[in-house]
């Protein structure tokens, strides 16, 4: 068999669904998920465990995920792999095989007593951190990384650039700003109270409420794991009064909007019109990657016959916040937003400066359109007061925009990739497909609308929509 090369492995392009491609090394396997992710797993026959039909049992071990650059140290399983390493690793595991040892149990047994190691000083730290890499959600389907960063953002860490799926404290927030060092066994309702009444005080309510939500998922995974007898914030209620919000930008503001991110350029400004016209959330947008993009032109057969061709960005279910795929038929405008945007060495993601992580610093990024919106609407009104906004009004704004279009809300919502109950099942798999041409209709409708407000011209107010085949 010929090997895998690293220039192979490079120039593999994922695809719509996990695919894996083996080595010379029997049983070495790289694979590549849709998002582009490469990692690498081992397959062999367990030498201890058999089947009902006799046959040994076919088992599998993660080596790690694919890296083209070796570390200072020997390689080690579940840290990124040259295809050097991997080989040195999966060498190791088949000997093991030989010599009638399972190395998925010594795998096992590697992580128990690391787990016995990090918890040893039984410190919210390293509860935390525990938390972080064993917590797989509700569903058990596991956490997306945009919400396993959020949570770690509330207790208080933060990603390690430098070693994937490891944490950093951070030093201006969260939960251990204020806990770290402390027993885990030490913290009590009245700590907690403290440490949420401190929040509301200092006008951060909704960031109290979500810091709430966070403790009680850590302290319920706790005393599942057998670290505490009882949830010291089981019974505490939202220590803040939220509303609802209804922020649609106006006509005015969008324009502003639109213009003070054209002179923004990239990344920020590209970012903010990405999401102006696809109507996606910012981190759908802000962790995309190239290969979700067919910008020239895709073709979508439909299940109820006939073919939609188009420019088209096809967001993968572990990337949505629903876990549900959502086709995006691009805009001219869209295309062309995206088709500037300069690639960062050989990144596959659209929206870095890194060339590894996506862009961060959209805070400051925000408070400087927010002052540019604010010169630009004073040309025209200079007694103007700039409402507070979000990126995610943006998606409000469209889906407003869309109904004063005058399209209908179903294709609004699979505008959008809102799951309502009226499209779960098969009905839902070709409903995402029978609305293509609707939607594309409504982005290029959209995109006209917005085009119109920043030239100063005047578009229709209601869209003529072709009679839809059942």
């Amino acid at each position: 068999m010929v090997g895998l090369t690293v220039k192979a492995i490079e120039n593999l392009k994922p695809k719509s669904s996990r695919f894996e491609r083996p080595d010379s090394v029997p049983g070495l396997y790289l694979v590549v998920q849709p998002s582009g992710a490469k990692s690498w797993v081992v397959r062999f026959r367990s030498p201890v465990e058999f089947g009902a039909d006799g046959q040994r049992k076919p088992k599998k071990l993660t080596l790690g995920p694919f890296s083209t650059e070796a570390g200072d140290t020997a390689p080690i399983i579940g840290h990124p792999l040259t295809l050097t390493q991997a080989r040195t690793l999966a060498a190791s595991a088949l000997d093991q095989v030989k010599r009638g040892i399972d190395p998925t149990a010594v795998r096992r047994a590697d992580k128990a007593a690391a787990k016995i190691e990090a918890m040893a000083d039984n410190t919210v730290d390293a509860a935390m951190l525990e938390f972080l890499k064993r917590y797989k959600g509700r569903k058990r389907q596991g956490l997306r990384d945009t919400t396993r960063n959020l949570t770690a953002h509330y207790l208080g860490l933060k990603p390690d650039p430098d070693k994937p799926g490891e944490w950093l404290k951070r030093t201006n927030g969260g939960v251990l700003k204020t806990w770290s060092g402390r027993s885990l066994t030490s913290i009590t309702k009245r700590d907690a109270i403290v440490l949420l009444d401190g929040l509301v005080d200092a006008g951060n309510g909704v960031t109290a409420n979500r810091t709430l939500t966070n403790l009680k998922t850590f302290f319920g995974w706790c005393v599942k794991r057998d670290l505490l007898e009882a949830s010291p914030v089981i019974s505490l209620d939202a220590p803040a009064e939220e509303t609802s919000r209804e922020r649609v930008l106006t006509d005015p503001e969008l324009a502003a909007l639109w213009r003070v991110s054209d002179r923004e350029g990239f990344p920020f400004g590209r970012l903010m019109q990405a999401l102006i016209l696809t109507g996606a959330r910012r981190d759908e947008v802000r962790e995309a990657v190239r290969s979700e993009f067919e910008l020239d032109g895709a073709s979508v057969a439909l299940p109820t016959g006939g073919t939609w061709s188009g420019p088209l960005w096809t967001l993968p279910a572990e990337r949505s916040k629903n876990g549900r795929e959502h086709l995006v038929p691009l805009s001219a405008a869209a295309v062309e937003v995206l088709k500037s945007l300069p690639r960062i060495g050989k990144s596959a993601l659209l929206f870095t400066t890194t060339g590894e992580t996506p862009i961060s610093g959209l805070s400051g990024a925000k408070r400087r359109l927010d002052d540019a919106m604010r010169a630009e609407l004073r040309k025209s009104n200079p007694a103007y007061e700039l409402a507070p906004w979000t990126p995610h009004d943006l998606r409000r704004t469209f889906s407003s925009g869309l109904q004063r279009l005058g399209f209908p809300i179903e294709v609004i919502e699979e505008c959008l990739n809102h799951k309502s109950g009226t499209r779960g099942g098969v009905a839902g798999v070709y409903a995402r497909y029978r609305y293509l041409a609707e939607k594309a209709q409504a982005f290029d409708a959209w995109a006209r609308h917005v085009d119109g407000l920043v030239n100063g011209q005047t578009t229709a107010d209601v869209i003529e929509l072709p009679r839809r085949q059942a």
